[in-house]
């Protein structure tokens, strides 16, 4: 999961370097788009599951730097990623069927690919459901 959100946030900002979307040249750039932020954060924590996997292979599951950054993956996943990439796509949705334009206009669909806009906002909720099933 982690390369999928590296490979999104990199065309993400391929986009952002062509100079078609139009928000990108205001104040705060993709940066101000909770979607993005989501992206990256995302892109984090799987990062950080991803280290915690190596540790607990190369260490041992009990030295101090395993538990540490145990308890810092589940904090990250309890207070930022499951609640925020929860949000994000319930209301990014809830928005979209009730009036795309406010969420995703038509004229975007021209600049960002639809693969991308689910890639944004579509895969938070059903990783997350099989991240608590797996790990919990």
């Amino acid at each position: 999961m982690f390369s999928w959100y590296v490979f999104t946030v990199h065309e993400n900002n391929n986009i952002a370097s062509s100079g078609r979307h139009p928000g990108i040249r205001v104040y705060g750039g993709r940066w101000k788009y909770l979607t993005f932020i989501n992206l990256v954060m995302q892109m984090l924590f799987f990062g950080l599951c991803v280290v915690v996997d190596l540790i607990h292979v190369l260490l041992s599951k009990k030295s101090v730097a395993s538990a540490f950054l145990v308890k810092l993956q589940d904090f990250f996943f309890t207070v930022l990623a499951f609640p925020v990439g929860t949000f994000v796509f319930t209301i990014f949705w809830c928005i979209y069927v009730y009036d795309r334009e406010l969420v995703f206009p038509r004229v975007l669909d021209d600049i960002i690919p639809t693969w991308l806009n689910h890639a944004m906002v579509q895969p938070p909720p059903s990783l997350y459901y099989k991240h608590l099933t797996i790990i919990y």
